[in-house]
């Protein structure tokens, strides 16, 4: 029996197209409207069945929540899921949860009422989220279940290398700043490994607990003046993109050379490392790839396949600029 996947690749488009010619949702043109008629004659297709069973698609729609699409590296991700989506003809709808109550809950209502067919969640899980039955969730960087599928990047190898980029310039004093100590949240392993690499060996770490939702621009800033007494003392930071960026301006401001009395690391590599001068020496995510693998990864689940993998690690890169 032909699938609705047969139709589409036959008639040139997507399965979302052909989704929504059956459906009547969504624009299609008369043309190819005509023409997915035509094959599914052709090839004797009957969508009764298949259209509540195949594939499970009916909106040709993905959740993706994020914290804050002001923060460079989840609007760098929010761009790259949006384009990789398309690549499949889907299209996405997004939502910030930071200073939005409730945002979380109402997108998994959303899934849960099927105006949307999966979820893409950069966030923590919701309160008393047990599993994702049967529902098309997948996480980045955050363990929400064990029948969720999580992607992130190689942490490990990114703390592992900003530790190497310390010891190699002679550091001997190093300060991080990270996010919250929510065992859940993947992203803090980078900072772990680092300082386990660091104290191994003979590099005092400082390890600076910010708030969960530090995502702003001016808590950034004021984070850094707040323990620049600590900082100065030391010869060597690496914190997030923002952080970094802000510790490179207050650096500077205070008279301390850099790289030569001082070196930052920033983690993410987001377009805006490159705007500075010295441009900010970075261990940079993979953005385009760990949308890949989120996406790759909701589909499966959308069209109830099982997970490929249900831990998918993405390689990190290091671009040597002019702060190490």
């Amino acid at each position: 029996m032909p699938s609705i996947r047969d139709v589409a690749k036959k008639a040139g488009v997507g399965i979302g197209t052909v989704s929504r010619t059956l459906n009547g949702s969504g624009y299609v043109s008369e043309e190819t409207r005509k023409k997915i008629y035509s094959i599914m004659e052709e090839m004797n297709y009957n969508p009764g069945s298949t259209l509540r069973t195949s594939s499970g698609r009916k909106t040709g729609l993905v959740g993706v929540i994020v914290p804050s699409l002001e923060h460079p590296f989840f609007a760098r991700m929010m761009r790259c899921i949006e384009f990789e989506l398309s690549r499949h003809d889907y299209k996405c709808i997004a939502c910030n949860t930071i200073d939005i109550m409730n945002r979380q809950i109402e997108f998994m209502d959303m899934l849960e009422k099927k105006a949307v067919d999966g979820l893409i969640a950069c966030v923590d899980p919701v309160p008393g989220f047990t599993g994702r039955n049967g529902k098309a969730i997948v996480s980045m960087d955050r363990y929400w279940s064990g029948d969720v599928p999580l992607i992130r990047s190689d942490h490990e190898q990114g703390g592992r290398t900003a530790a190497e980029v310390f010891l190699r310039d002679g550091c001997r004093k190093v300060i991080q700043f990270y996010g919250g100590l929510d065992r859940k949240k993947s992203a803090n392993i980078r900072h772990e490994v680092m300082e386990q690499v660091l104290r191994e060996n003979g590099c005092e770490v400082i390890s600076v607990n910010m708030e969960w939702d530090a995502m702003s621009y001016a808590y950034n800033k004021n984070i850094i003046l707040k323990y620049w007494d600590i900082i100065r003392d030391t010869d060597g930071c690496m914190t997030n993109d923002i952080g970094a960026l802000s510790c490179l301006a207050v650096a500077r401001k205070m008279g301390l050379a850099i790289p030569e009395q001082f070196k930052i690391i920033g983690y993410d590599g987001t377009e805006i490392t490159n705007l500075t001068y010295p441009e900010l020496s970075v261990v940079e995510q993979d953005c385009p790839a760990l949308a890949k693998e989120c996406v790759d990864a909701v589909l499966q689940l959308i069209q109830n396949k099982k997970p490929e993998s249900m831990l998918r690690i993405v390689p990190i890169h290091w671009r040597e600029r002019g702060t190490t």
